[in-house]
């Protein structure tokens, strides 16, 4: 098997293991009683703990300097509590106010909030290609959250403040750790960031006062959520775009939209509309566009050069 196709099955296996994870947290949350402020911050510490030690193992002289750095340990505890705990504490509040898949498509809208970002600090208007991925996206939040009717919102309005809000705390973990990830690589980053805003979170949040109903598929779900939709998922997704680059990465992320729709049909019952489809094909559309406009760019860089 050569790195290529290597690469892309790791991705997309990486991308389904988050959509499960999605899944597993309606679950427990639902069914369990698990707070997300607790679930999320079990999640953060628990594969940190994981990432960490396999950091340290892959790349042991890179993460003896950084962790002798207080200014860069600094950064990525910044990265760690407003990338990593926010865009998970949203995301799993906003499953809980609607459902693992409706929120997974709803956080998904994040690049068409990078695009308007990033052409509002450099001044500079839209492609053609970014203006029609913009009105996809809009486009498809709108029928899923009012199935056409704008009067009616077939979601709670907390499903839909806390889907949008996910998208936006998406964009922050898209965004903030550029320069560290440049520096010492995904691994290490995103393992000592799930560990110390986990470790912050816990206490801030004092998460040891909330309890659990423990039911037949509770210890399962944890498993999901955690083992195979967190440390299986990272581990093989950074793995996976290592080998194949981030554009190619980033398209083959948006199996993780696709899966948790499925694993919410297939394993909770969830029942969406032949509307909600047109909805999420919608902006799985306009993901497409942006990331096709990424690797159009790539390519003429390296024609260019």
């Amino acid at each position: 098997m050569n790195k290529m196709v290597k690469g892309r099955i790791y991705t997309l296996i990486g991308a389904i293991g988050w959509g499960l994870s999605g899944a597993c947290g309606q679950y427990l949350m639902n069914d369990s009683a698990v707070s997300p402020i607790y679930l999320t911050a079990l999640r953060m510490i628990i594969a940190g703990v994981f990432l960490t030690i396999l950091a340290f193992f892959k790349q042991p002289e890179q993460f003896k300097t950084l962790i002798s750095t207080p200014k860069e340990m600094f950064q990525i505890l910044y990265f760690g509590i407003f990338g990593l705990m926010l865009c998970q504490l949203t995301y799993l509040i906003a499953i809980h106010d609607s459902n693992a898949g409706t929120a997974t498509v709803l956080q998904y809208t994040c690049p068409i909030l990078i695009v308007i970002y990033v052409s509002l600090k450099e001044k500079t208007a839209p492609t053609v290609m970014e203006f029609a991925a913009i009105f996809f996206a809009l486009v498809g939040t709108f029928v899923i959250a009012t199935h056409g009717n704008p009067f009616n919102l077939s979601l709670t309005p907390a499903g839909l403040f806390w889907g949008i809000i996910s998208a936006f705390t998406y964009a922050l973990y898209t965004l903030l750790p550029g320069k560290l990830i440049y520096r010492w690589g995904s691994l290490i980053v995103t393992g000592l960031g799930l560990l110390s805003g986990g470790i912050l979170f816990y206490i801030g949040s004092a998460s040891w006062q909330y309890t659990i109903q423990w039911k037949p598929y509770t210890f399962i779900a944890f498993i999901g959520i955690i083992g195979i939709g967190t440390i299986f998922a990272y581990t093989l997704y950074l793995e996976g775009v290592s080998l194949i680059g981030p554009v190619q990465g980033s398209l083959l992320a948006s199996a993780e939209p696709i899966s948790s729709v499925f694993f919410s049909i297939i394993l909770l019952g969830e029942v969406f509309q032949g509307i909600d489809i047109v909805g999420i094909v919608l902006i799985l559309i306009a993901v497409y566009l942006i990331t096709m406009k990424e690797q159009l760019q790539e390519k003429h860089m390296r024609i260019k050069h």
